[in-house]
């Protein structure tokens, strides 16, 4: 039979174990910040997705629902995202003469702002776009 000294039946001391339990409370608290740091990233993500998704449609609607007299555009999008369309004359290089010059080109603009928790985001994103000369109409 095997003899044991007392020192080595008693197990651990109390300081042993409230410095394990620290040591697993440290760690622990690490993971939960960054599963939930990712998790709020992945939030965000998601909205610029939407932003962008937003602002691709609306850069399609324009000649088609919106013309150049009436920008500004604004509107709200799912009671969250605030949406601006502008649209405005750009000029080229190339120079035609008035007479023979059939469309025009116009810069159309999106500007998308949302808050998230404090932060205000913003999306933006332009596009060129031909025109007929007399679309200065609500549409064409």
């Amino acid at each position: 039979m095997i003899k044991f000294s007392r020192r080595q039946l008693l197990g651990f001391t109390l300081l042993e174990v409230l410095v394990a339990f620290v040591i697993a409370a440290l760690a622990l608290t690490l993971l939960i910040r960054a599963f939930s740091g990712g998790l709020r990233l992945a939030a965000t993500a998601e909205d610029y997705g939407k932003a962008s998704v937003l602002a691709q449609s609306l850069i399609a609607q324009v000649g088609v629902e919106y013309g150049v007299k009436n920008t500004p555009i604004h509107g709200m999008f799912a009671n969250r995202f605030d949406w601006v369309v502008n649209i405005e004359p750009y000029s080229i290089d190339i120079e035609l003469p008035e007479d023979e010059a059939v469309v025009m080109v116009f810069k159309c603009m999106v500007s998308i702002v949302w808050v998230e928790g404090v932060k205000k985001r913003q999306y933006e994103l332009s596009s060129l776009r031909l025109m007929p000369k007399e679309s200065n109409h609500a549409a064409w």
